[in-house]
């Protein structure tokens, strides 16, 4: 049988493109009224929507009666105006995402299976109550009153004039099922009405441009439009090559080459996509937002922070370390010296209470410890690799800040902000209280800061706070940790201070601490060398899964509805994992350690970002890899880091420092600067430590507003 299809539209319309791609004959007409006229009897006719998002074609009630007289199928997509059916004004989601609502798509998706339409405009079917059997409307025969049994709807038989929905958008909760079910206000995305025609209330057709998602997915979906157009037909499958693509499959022999292109890649992406310019102010922007319009593009998130800045200088100094291109070397200098020289970050009046702090966010007076951990130990690379000492005192001034605001058993509230300091009398306070807190992922990198800090200083407060804290922290494992978007993450941030705790304290206790973390997070790793998500009791988490379809998208949140979805974190455990694995790997010799840290290597090797259409993404790494379908994607409930976020310190310049460090056979932890500070130390900590010295206390001036990765 001749496969032929009747559309309006353009040639570069997805769909077209990939149906000609896959052997379909479609033959193009500039209005449906020549489609319909031209068709042959029993055929179909696509109207697709040219001018997506705003609405186009009419289809009128003498083009409805001529297509009934020629029994023919139709696909009506967004259209403007249908006869006989009210479309109200196009809405945009937000939150909403599509899901399936009956057996149409069965057996390859099932009822309730969750789908990315990114970008999507719909426009809502409006009727008298009774008429649509939507969702929301009550079916006297379902066990469930709260929504239609998609079990009890044949797609095979359709009373005429009867709206049948298939696929709807609404806020929901879960990874690839609706967990909570459907609920009342559903929408319908696609309908039957009566026995002949399709109605779409969107684009379903810009599943390439605008990045659709999952693929399979989404080639079952099309798959069974097409068959149902034409259902005596024997279609072919369909396949297209995605907008945004991954380097490797899963199984593909990777070139010798691999990790060092990765990182010259990636470095690129720094140079093109991440670095701005506001006079001698040279900065990073946090990333890109999660969120992908209906052309498959993401806007920059352009929120100027300490931490991202300070980890972007790091990238470059190891790019300077690698390949030696002196404009790399400055590019590092001149981002430090924004972060650690800079009113906007830096507090240099020694009477301020946070006198040697760095902001969260530019002239914001937040203060994560974590965050000011992951400006010194990127400013501390930067300064031994272009071997300049001009930030120096400015770094050992914020060692000691922190050390200063660290309770008396190594831990620290995970969040100061200026006006802690002025409502408690100063950072005395802090530093006298016996604070307990164990959420490696507010600790773990100041502790590993601190412990990196005394190899340099020989200062012995900087090995007992946190060596204390950490045999606590250790002793508390797992059941009294508290954990911020999963378990897991908290399990790889720990892995940094137990390998620098065997680096300066080298014990057999110590190894069997670092031994255990790596074995524990290792139990999660892939064949593919993923690391998979995972929660810890619900009741320790501060960032969960959505408990509601209602909570979906309101904070922040885990990417994985429960255990064993297979989804892992680039933004909070991944990235981390893959440095800790590598400084443990360094400091213990072990084998096992070394071939998992290269395993991991090969995983991110694969999945590095590769696109023409999106080049901003080229070469970057995402947040949430699904390494069961091998793409980019998640329960998207984070109100802020969604699952195609890509956020440029935390993530991608970790991961791409430790492919460098590879490289050239080095470790984080380095002690090459030890003769150019320890001679500053006493000094500055004499002054640091005074507490004698007056403080000015005044009230922070910024609000604190958006969201970040680690807030609270």
């Amino acid at each position: 049988m001749t496969l032929e299809l009747s559309y309006v539209g353009s040639d570069d319309n997805d769909l077209v493109r990939v149906a000609g791609d896959a052997g379909l004959s479609l033959q193009s007409f500039d209005d449906m009224e020549s489609a319909v006229a031209a068709a042959s009897t029993g055929a179909a006719v696509l109207m697709l929507a040219d001018d997506y998002p705003r609405p186009s074609g009419r289809v009128n009630a003498d083009l409805l009666t001529a297509a009934t007289e020629k029994h023919l199928r139709l696909y009506l997509e967004y259209p403007e105006a249908v006869a006989g059916l009210n479309l109200g004004t196009p809405q945009p989601t937000q939150w909403e995402r599509a899901a399936v609502a009956s057996r149409f798509f069965a057996p390859d998706l099932d009822p309730d299976r969750i789908l990315a339409l990114h970008g999507c405009w719909y426009r809502p079917v409006e009727a008298p109550a009774g008429e649509l059997p939507l969702p929301n409307r009550v079916d006297p025969n379902c066990d469930e009153p709260d929504r239609i049994d998609p079990d009890r709807i044949d797609p095979d038989r359709v009373d005429p004039g009867r709206v049948v929905p298939h696929l709807v958008v609404a806020r929901l909760a879960g990874y690839h099922r609706a967990v909570y079910g459907l609920p009342d206000d559903a929408a319908p995305l696609l309908f039957e009405w009566g026995d002949r025609i399709l109605v779409a209330t969107t684009k379903l057709s810009q599943f390439v441009t605008a990045r659709y998602g999952p693929t399979p997915a989404w080639q079952s979906i099309w798959g069974r439009i097409l068959a149902w157009l034409l259902p005596e037909a024997t279609l072919p499958p369909l396949r297209w090559q995605p907008a945004v693509e991954l380097t490797a499959d899963a199984h593909q022999a990777l070139p010798a080459d691999a990790e060092s292109t990765a990182f010259a890649r990636s470095a690129r992406w720094f140079r093109d996509h991440v670095v701005y310019s506001i006079d001698w102010k040279k900065g990073a922007i946090e990333g890109f937002e999660a969120g992908i319009d209906h052309q498959g593009r993401q806007l920059k998130r352009a929120w100027p922070r300490g931490d991202c800045t300070g980890e972007t200088a790091m990238l470059f100094a190891w790019d300077w370390a690698v390949h030696g291109d002196p404009s790399a070397r400055q590019r590092a200098g001149q981002l430090l010296d924004y972060v650690l020289s800079s009113p906007d970050f830096y507090h240099d009046e020694p009477t301020d209470p946070a006198y040697g702090l760095t902001n969260w966010f530019e002239r914001g007076p937040v203060f994560y410890g974590d965050d000011n951990a992951r400006v010194l130990m990127p400013a501390l690379t930067v300064a031994r690799l272009v071997d300049d000492d001009r930030w120096d005192e400015r770094i050992l001034r914020s060692v000691l800040a922190n050390l200063r605001t660290t309770g008396s058993l190594g831990f620290r509230r995970p969040r100061l902000d200026l006006q802690h300091l002025h409502d408690n009398g100063g950072w005395t306070f802090f530093r006298d209280e016996a604070h307990i807190h164990y959420a490696p992922h507010y600790q773990a990198y100041l502790w590993a800061t601190f412990l990196m800090a005394h190899a340099l200083t020989g200062d012995d407060e900087l090995l007992s706070k946190p060596r204390n804290a950490i045999a606590m922290t250790m002793a508390a494992y797992p059941d009294e940790w508290r954990w911020t978007n999963g378990i897991a993450q908290e399990m790889a941030r720990m892995l940094l201070p137990l390998s620098f705790l065997v680096r300066v304290d080298d014990t057999a206790e110590h190894r069997g601490w670092l031994r255990r973390m790596c074995d524990d997070l290792l139990a999660l790793m892939q064949p593919c060398g993923a690391l998979g998500e995972r929660l810890g009791e619900l009741g320790q988490g501060a960032y969960g899964p959505p408990q509601t379809n209602e909570a979906y998208g309101t904070s922040e949140a885990t990417l994985i509805q429960e255990n064993g979805d297979p989804a892992c974190d680039l933004l909070y455990t991944t990235n981390f994992a893959y440095l800790g694995l590598h400084e443990a790997a360094a400091v213990s010799g072990d084998a096992d350690l070394t071939q998992a840290a290269g395993r991991l290597t090969d995983f991110l090797c694969r999945i590095q970002v590769r696109s023409q259409a999106q080049p901003y993404l080229d070469g970057a790494w995402m947040r949430s890899f699904d390494f069961e379908l091998w793409e980019y994607w998640g329960s998207s409930a984070d109100l802020g880091w969604g699952a195609w976020s890509v956020e440029s310190g935390w993530t991608n310049t970790w991961i791409a420092s430790v492919l460098a460090m590879r490289q050239l056979g080095e470790t984080l932890f380095d002690t090459s600067l030890r003769d150019r500070l320890a001679p500053r130390w006493p000094a500055l900590r004499e002054e640091m430590f005074d507490a004698g010295r007056p403080q000015r206390l005044t009230p922070a001036a910024v609000p604190v507003t958006g969201s970040a990765p680690g807030a609270e």
